[in-house]
């Protein structure tokens, strides 16, 4: 067993807000100092929160860095390879590189001292304690046996389908070309921030305003938007689809069923668009730094022809 004065952790140290940092080292008091002695904080000034303990092979990787050598611990921490090691997740999220680590979310412009800031808590440790706290038991309305759990597990299915739809229109930019578009918003961006807080049926007519969609393609629309705000809003509450019953449970598979089909229809269609868009982007502004040359797959590209079939521009409109 590795004695404690082996072991170092690795904490978050907070101050004055904009120069919080990671430090590795023995303990709280310790990585407390470092901030004392580099930033002039006091030692009531700060507070160092222990993240975990890092392990013996993150240990003897990092000590055999230059980083470790020109400085070694306890210090700040350098380079995304410690936080890989430690067992953090990355991601881009409009253009901002996230990083995960446990259940909080940092912000990353570098790998260093005073460019890691923490943004949110996903908090499952506060959600478990609240749980705890308020004990609360699941009403007979909240359990869902056999069958329903299947049809509610179908209802999240096409919520989600819903989601997708609405957000490859608000990403297809050619969609809001028409003149009271341009008007309104000055940059893609503005148009996909804007589009975003619109319903979905203001959309719809949004697009009507450049384009004109052929017939049998924007009754199916029609349809799915009827069927989608049913859906939102309180199918299961209705007599008709009364998930309790086995009536009921009929009729909302046969519902679910049909609406699975024909969102999967409308799901490709603004797929296409999507595609388009970026073909144009592609087109007129050329690829955007590291993307490969091929851009769309043979598949995606027979798919984007699906926009050019569907939709049709109004000259008088752009």
């Amino acid at each position: 067993m590795l004695k404690a004065r082996s072991l170092w952790n690795l904490y978050w140290v907070e101050s004055d807000g904009v120069e919080d940092c990671f430090v590795v080292a023995r303990n709280s008091r310790s990585a407390c100092s470092i901030e004392y002695q580099m930033n002039g904080f006091d030692f009531s000034e700060v507070k160092a929160t222990k993240i975990m303990r890092v392990p013996t092979r993150v240990v003897n990787a990092y000590t055999r860095r230059p980083e470790y050598k020109e400085r070694p611990w306890p210090w700040y921490v350098y380079g995304k390879k410690f936080f890989e090691g430690v067992g953090a997740s990355f991601r881009t999220v409009e253009r901002r590189e996230e990083m995960l680590l446990g259940d909080i979310v940092y912000e990353v412009e570098d790998y260093a001292p005073c460019s890691i800031f923490k943004r949110r808590d996903i908090g499952f440790g506060a959600l478990d304690e609240l749980e705890a706290e308020v004990n609360l038991d699941y009403d007979d309305e909240d359990i869902w046996p056999g069958r329903e759990i299947h049809i509610i597990t179908a209802i999240g299915m096409c919520l989600v389908r819903c989601q997708q739809i609405e957000d490859y229109i608000t990403n297809s930019f050619l969609l809001g070309i028409s003149k009271q578009q341009k008007a309104q918003y000055e940059t893609f961006d503005d148009l996909k921030k804007g589009w975003q807080r619109k319903t979905l049926g203001n959309m719809l007519r949004c697009i009507e305003e450049a384009w004109d969609i052929q017939p049998l393609v924007k009754a199916n629309f029609e349809l799915f938007l009827k069927n989608r705000n049913a859906l939102i809003h309180g199918l299961t509450t209705r007599e008709q689809f009364d998930i309790r019953t086995q009536w009921g449970q009929q009729e909302l598979w046969g519902f679910l069923k049909f609406f699975d089909i024909q969102s999967r229809i409308v799901k490709k269609a603004f797929r296409a668009s999507y595609y388009a868009s970026m073909h144009f982007a592609v087109h007129h502004f050329g690829l955007p730094p590291g993307a490969p040359k091929r851009l769309f797959s043979r598949a995606q590209q027979k798919e984007m022809k699906m926009f050019f079939e569907f939709f049709t521009p109004k000259e008088d409109a752009i």
